[in-house]
């Protein structure tokens, strides 16, 4: 009789040590997964958000299509072949931002709010040649109005974007009128000039035209 306990009891031991071997294995294979879930989740998001390097991706990504942009410009305008004939005067290619100047992003008393003025002070300036880089650095808008008036030669030029090309006029200077746009241009008109924008090419503007 006491055979037949023990040999129950060794079946219950028995049976009670898979069990908890097999809890073990349970808990062992759940840390397991939870651990190899938590490295997929990890792996995920470096390669979701990246590290240092991926974050500065985007904005060297950026300053990579700035450059093409800038190099594609410069393409075209050399590439667009120059026009001929007796108007042809020369080229705006020179940049208005080596130029010393006097930034006024508004004039006093301009109902439009589109007029800017820049102050120099320059001899054997042509504002032609620099009509193009004023465009380009200056304009807010094609609306812009952009004034530059040099204190040397006693000139205001008047740039102003017009049938998808520049067209600048040339002025005798009033004296002030860079600080009100009631005066600015009233001095004897000068000269014209149409700058085109594909190339730079600069047309003198007759009479005739």
């Amino acid at each position: 009789m006491k055979k037949k306990y023990l040999i129950i009891g060794a079946v219950v031991v028995v049976l009670l040590g898979y069990g908890l071997l097999a809890n073990s294995s349970k808990d062992d294979s759940q840390e397991t997964g939870q651990a190899t879930e938590q490295v997929a989740q990890n792996t995920e998001s470096e390669q979701k958000f990246g590290g240092t390097a991926d974050l500065a991706t985007p904005e060297t990504d950026e300053k990579d299509k700035e450059t093409e942009q800038t190099e594609t410009e410069k393409q075209t305008e050399e590439t667009v072949e120059h026009r001929t004939g007796d108007n042809i005067v020369g080229i705006s290619d020179k940049d208005m931002t080596e130029v010393y100047s006097t930034k006024y992003d508004s004039v006093r008393n301009d109902v439009t709010e589109k007029w800017k003025c820049l102050v120099i002070a320059e001899n054997n300036f042509d504002i032609t040649e620099y009509a193009l880089s004023c465009y380009k650095n200056y304009f807010d808008s094609d609306e812009t109005i952009l004034a530059v008036i040099n204190l040397t030669t006693k000139t205001s030029a008047s740039i102003s974007k017009v049938a998808g090309n520049l067209y600048v006029s040339q002025y005798e200077y009033v004296d002030g009128e860079e600080h009100d746009a009631k005066i600015m241009f009233s001095g004897m008109h000068l000269l014209d000039y149409i700058v085109y924008i594909d190339n730079g090419d600069i047309e003198e503007v007759t009479e005739e035209d």
